[in-house]
């Protein structure tokens, strides 16, 4: 009778992780719901603590290996540099949202979500969520017009278009990615969503979340199985490109057409934008961060970014830059207590929080883990596993990299996707 007792509060348990954990990746998409959230989250890590104690004890508490033990050191290297840093009260506060429950979300999904069906299941709650999220934009935009999509007058009246590429950076791969695992009806309605929010994405002239989302299609085009499936994205970027081209041609006298032809011109002529410091003021931003670096670049000045702009209005630096850097004396002599100008740059941006110990073990984390996921790819012969490794994981990974190259989207809820689509990797793996 015991043991009868022990079994049903075990399926209890399992069922209150998987169906709060779903809830928690479904409403992490929308704004204004972050009691329910907190709930959702701490009602799954209950949970699942229980389950790793009480049911789990013939396995590993965590599963020890190259990719764990990777990103362990670099959780404590940012753990140190919050102590060690500036305020760090604030820095432990912000540590425990921006990197603890990530890494929560992480290994939960790792131990408990041990086969594909299990990790399809989840991942199909942000998928959706994102689809519902998109349809409030649309419906949104039937007020203002095409105009909604990029004019920038019209942002501060916006509630559901606001945010919306900060949220497609790891989505959309990821529901490329699941489009591509589903054998359902269902994957054509998908297939309906996931042309609206590349269109929408590339409406709003975000030239980081495009190049992101561009890369993320090329490499459905280039490893996609079975070919079918590379042939008929091939044939959405030809069709694009040809579409592309006529608008362009139809409304070249449009504003908003020199815009993308600005943004066109930046990307083709690197050289050019470099030496003006273009990038829509990204070299003195990063010129700027790098002095900052420099006073404690080991362990830099703890996590979290509330403490920049303290930083930047420090005396020191603006003297500094006045005589030897006036371009970036010009950037942020008057913003002084008025704005806040963050690197927009992933890597600088972690070196700040963690210094340069902390930016080498992050790397370290993310080279390791692609390294082993090229080379399960490599060695499989099953198409879904090769979609599932590089389009689905691979593509939410350097979709989520390569916009905060040049953006300040290094937090919220595309770090929480993002670990969680790391999860869902290392358990497939495993």
């Amino acid at each position: 009778m015991q043991k009868e007792n022990l079994n049903a509060f075990e399926s209890v348990l399992e069922k209150t992780l998987h169906i709060s954990l779903f809830i928690y990746l479904f409403l992490i998409i929308f704004p204004h719901t972050t009691t329910l959230l907190e709930i959702a989250f701490w009602l799954a890590f209950s949970s699942w603590a229980v389950l790793r104690l009480k049911f789990r004890k013939h396995e590993p508490f965590i599963p020890l290996n190259q990719i764990t033990i990777s990103i362990f050191i670099f959780i404590l290297i940012a753990l140190i540099a919050s102590l060690a840093g500036m305020d760090p009260i604030d820095n432990l506060k912000q540590f425990k949202g921006g990197l603890l429950i990530p890494l929560s979300l992480f290994l939960i999904i790792v131990t408990e979500y041990d086969n594909c069906e299990k990790i399809k299941e989840l991942l199909i709650a942000p998928v959706s969520a994102f689809a519902i999220y998109t349809m409030l934009v649309v419906n949104e935009s039937f007020i203002w017009g095409l105009s909604y999509y990029w004019d920038h007058f019209l942002e501060k009246y916006t509630v559901w278009l606001d945010g919306y590429t900060g949220k497609g950076i790891t989505i959309f791969p990821l529901s490329l990615g699941y489009f591509l695992l589903i054998r359902t009806n269902l994957r054509f309605l998908l297939l309906i969503f996931i042309f609206l929010e590349f269109a929408i994405m590339v409406g709003v002239r975000d030239i980081s979340c495009f190049g992101s989302i561009a890369f993320v299609i090329l490499l459905g085009a280039l490893f996609a199985r079975p070919e079918i499936y590379r042939f008929w994205i091939r044939a959405f970027i030809l069709t694009l490109l040809f579409s592309g081209a006529i608008v362009f041609y139809m409304h070249k006298d449009n504003p908003v057409m020199d815009e993308y032809k600005a943004k066109l011109y930046q990307i083709t002529n690197l050289s050019d934008e470099i030496k003006t410091g273009g990038f829509s003021n990204r070299i003195p931003m990063w010129k700027a961060a790098v002095d900052i670096i420099k006073d404690r670049p080991l362990l830099g000045y703890g996590w979290g970014m509330k403490k920049y702009p303290k930083i930047l209005a420090e005396e020191k630096y603006l003297n500094k830059w006045k005589t030897d850097k006036p371009e970036v004396y010009n950037l942020f002599a008057p913003l002084k207590g008025k704005y806040f100008l963050p690197p927009h740059n992933f890597f600088l941006e972690i070196a700040v929080q963690v210094g340069l110990l902390g930016l080498i073990s992050g790397i370290a984390f993310i080279g390791i883990y692609l390294f082993q996921l090229i080379k399960i790819s490599i060695r499989s012969n099953s198409d879904m596993e090769r979609n599932f490794f590089i389009i689905l994981i691979a593509g939410t990974i350097l979709g989520f990299i390569i916009p905060n190259l040049m953006s300040d989207k290094l937090g919220g809820i595309s770090v929480k996707i993002l670990f969680v689509v790391l999860g869902a990797g290392m358990a497939k793996k495993e």
